[in-house]
């Protein structure tokens, strides 16, 4: 699947200050255990983690349910606009709420992203999903459990382009921020976070990032 977005003017700010840039330069994706399709836009804000060492950074995948279809519950409609769009890839293994083996988890069939919203068939009926809710792309931990690819994120996504950063055919530099400066990120503006992630208004493994339901 190709993907080209475009902007029809207007802006949409997922901050209420400028947060300072931690990791800049130097950094790509990681693609060794997540697959990002090539051309996609990873929205600003996304949950990321990133390591000192090999200086790489994953991005988690995740996204809201905005409708399911009545008659086959395994084709879901995920959020989706001119800033705001999934990063999934057909195979990946998806969950509402992340435990058990990943076996259980469900993988996306296929992807449809036109003028109808974007879509995804998974292979099986995700138990207890509901408009509203969030899935997040899960991968295989030891002994076969489910876990989701970040486990101590450090930040959110800075976009490089006017909506995000565009993941390049080969390395693809991210920008992350460790500290929202005082300001707060609004979390209905930015792709979903875990609960688990969250302590009151903080990202729990970076008090410095801070959240507010406000629209």
């Amino acid at each position: 699947m190709k993907f080209k977005k475009k902007q029809f003017g207007g802006i949409r700010r997922i901050y209420t200050t400028q947060p300072a840039i931690g990791v800049v330069g130097g950094f790509n994706l990681d693609t060794t255990k997540v697959k990002y399709p090539v051309g996609a836009m990873i929205p600003e804000g996304s949950l990321a983690q990133y390591n000192e060492e090999t200086r790489l950074v994953t991005v988690l995948k995740s996204s809201r349910v905005m409708a399911i279809d009545a008659t086959n519950a395994k084709i879901v409609t995920l959020e989706s606009d001119e800033f705001l769009t999934p990063i999934f890839s057909v195979g990946d293994r998806v969950m509402k709420t992340v435990s058990g083996n990943f076996s259980a988890a469900h993988s996306i069939a296929s992807i449809t992203n036109d003028s109808n919203g974007y879509v995804i068939t998974l292979t099986g009926e995700i138990a207890g999903l509901a408009v509203g809710d969030a899935i997040f792309e899960v991968i295989e931990g030891e002994a076969g459990v489910a876990t989701l690819p970040v486990d101590v994120p450090q930040g959110l996504t800075l976009k490089a382009q006017p909506l995000g950063t565009v993941v390049s055919e080969f390395e693809t530099s991210v920008d992350v921020t460790t500290d929202s400066k005082g300001g707060h990120f609004y979390l209905r503006r930015i792709p979903p976070i875990p609960a688990g992630f969250i302590s009151g208004i903080c990202l729990k493994t970076n008090p410095n990032i801070q959240f507010t339901n406000s629209h």
